[in-house]
């Protein structure tokens, strides 16, 4: 068995639909405090991949292993540790913004909880909306409680996809920010899968490039200099 102090290990894993491999295997190590990106075009099966890690869909073969075991999304352990956002996802449309982050700070046990969730509502702008449900939230509004929802809990391991989406250029700074804080001063492991440079460079340390069947590892400026010649 590996040493638990690797965060997330792909053992040639293999993703796609209907027991057919998008691409080429794909194996790679996560330390904590470490930042790892997956990158490439649009169709790409970066979402796919992700998918696949978090076992939101099965496997083509291969395995996903958290601190040396089995990745389980039902494991205690796993749902203590690991805080995902890959989806829009589901609300309970009768909570308020408030009450959403209460129930996922609370859960997780988090000391001073009150203080936690009054942190996140002010962190992304959401304050002037606490008490409002989400059928009242814009589509703006509402990926920042999924986002503030995964950081108002304790995590090792982080995973988003596509976190920039919809925000503004004022919290999406704060935002990075904070991502390489939790970095290198928490020893969180980011995983990310995203179209921006600048989360790659200021945030994460490697890229996964998806490209065609192939798959390859970049280092981030790499990464982000291949996302900026995508857009130029």
């Amino acid at each position: 068995m590996e040493s638990a102090d690797v965060a997330l290990r792909l053992d040639s894993l293999e993703f796609g639909y209907a027991g057919r491999a998008l691409c080429e295997p794909v194996t790679a190590v996560l330390e904590p405090g470490t930042g790892y990106g997956i990158i490439g075009s649009n169709g790409s099966g970066k979402s796919t991949l992700l998918r696949t890690m978090v076992g939101a869909q099965p496997m083509v073969a291969g395995g996903v292993y958290y601190r040396g075991e089995p990745l389980r999304e039902a494991d205690r352990m796993v749902r203590g540790q690991v805080a995902v956002q890959i989806d829009d996802g589901a609300f309970l449309e009768e909570l308020t913004v408030a009450e959403h982050l209460e129930l996922v700070a609370r859960g997780h046990r988090v000391a001073r909880w009150e203080r936690a969730v009054e942190h996140e509502l002010e962190f992304f702008a959401l304050t002037d909306v606490a008490e409002h449900l989400p059928a009242e939230l814009s589509s703006g509004q509402r990926r920042r409680l999924l986002l503030a929802s995964a950081l108002v809990r304790p995590a090792s391991l982080l995973i988003f996809d596509e976190p920039e989406q919809r925000l503004d250029y004022q919290i999406l700074q704060r935002l990075y920010n904070r991502l390489a804080e939790l970095r290198d001063a928490h020893g969180v492991g980011l995983l990310v899968v995203s179209h921006d440079p600048q989360l790659i460079r200021q945030s994460l340390q490697q890229v996964l490039l998806l490209e065609g069947r192939s798959i390859r590892a970049l280092d981030a400026e790499c990464g982000s200099r291949w996302l900026e010649g995508r857009v130029s």
